[in-house]
């Protein structure tokens, strides 16, 4: 990791997947600062501290932590009381915040209502890295590398704040990039919240027609483009909650190429069945192709 990690000390706010993997990259990097770790899950904690990820056993930790990172990793509707339960925790000026959260526009109008220092030492941020499964035993070390993180600045940041957290995300083997608030929700709401919305409305149909039988007969890819839908309930309903009006944009686009695919299959357009099917490929390959040049 080329990148350095410009804090003394770390307390991760959420010790689930992402709060987890932050933790044991931290350790993977031999970070010689100090590693906490806050989470509602008391056996998260205990557990990380067993492993020797964390220094604290418990939600007793230093109130004057100097050149504090927090990072906040909890379900987007539970960030207001997250922050507000460290700031009765931590007092310290020295601090900057960041988070990994799906959904930037509400966490940022939530950040115009606290304290304007807050506001000014937060640091949206989204490591686009995740997996089906949750909780700190799902957790992993390498979780983060050679994966794009985003980064969302706001006008009330500085650049100094906006590199450290920059440089933070490098040290655990990302990539970043710059977005604003408005535009990270509008393209993930696209992107990655509408495939889980997919996802979960296709095993909805397929169980109400086929039960136990959806996985009897059926090949990997139906397992492989189902695997989202057994992704955390609670962390999908804050962000479709939160980001409802991008999703549901996506959602009526969406239903714009299934109506148009269902007239070519209703009219057995064969002509044009081929003509959909080639143009989405192509766009499809360029655009994958794209991604790695």
């Amino acid at each position: 990791m080329s990148s350095s990690i410009n804090f003394k000390n770390i307390l991760v706010v959420g010790v689930g997947l992402i709060g987890g993997s932050i933790i044991r990259a931290l350790k993977e990097s031999s970070f010689s600062g100090g590693v906490y770790g806050m989470d509602s899950d008391k056996k998260a904690v205990t557990s990380a501290y067993d492993l020797g990820f964390i220094q604290n056993k418990d939600i007793n930790i230093s109130k004057d932590l100097d050149d504090l990172l927090v990072i906040f990793s909890v379900p987007v509707l539970s960030f207001q009381e997250a922050m507000s339960q460290i700031n009765m925790m931590i007092n310290t000026e020295n601090v900057i915040y960041t988070d990994t959260l799906s959904v930037k526009s509400s966490i940022l109008n939530t950040l115009k209502t606290l304290d304007r220092t807050v506001l000014e030492r937060f640091v949206l941020s989204h490591p686009i890295a995740g997996s089906e499964k949750s909780g700190f035993k799902a957790s992993s070390a390498t979780l983060f590398k050679q994966k794009l993180s985003i980064i969302c600045p706001h006008e009330d940041n500085s650049e100094l704040d906006i590199s450290k957290v920059e440089e933070f995300w490098k040290a655990l083997g990302s990539y970043t990039k710059k977005l604003s608030a408005n535009d990270h929700d509008e393209l993930f709401g696209k992107t990655s919240h509408m495939p889980h919305v997919i996802a979960y409305a296709l095993m909805d149909s397929l169980y109400q027609d086929l039960g136990e039988k959806t996985f009897l007969y059926s090949g990997g890819s139906l397992e492989d483009y189902t695997r989202i839908a057994s992704s955390d309930p609670v962390m999908w309903k804050d962000i479709m909650v939160s980001n409802d009006k991008s999703i549901l944009s996506s959602i009526e686009s969406f239903k714009s190429s299934l109506d148009k695919l269902s007239e070519l299959i209703e009219t057995n357009d064969a002509t044009g069945l081929i003509e959909f099917f080639h143009a989405v490929k192509d766009s499809r390959d360029e655009s994958i192709s794209g991604k790695k040049d």
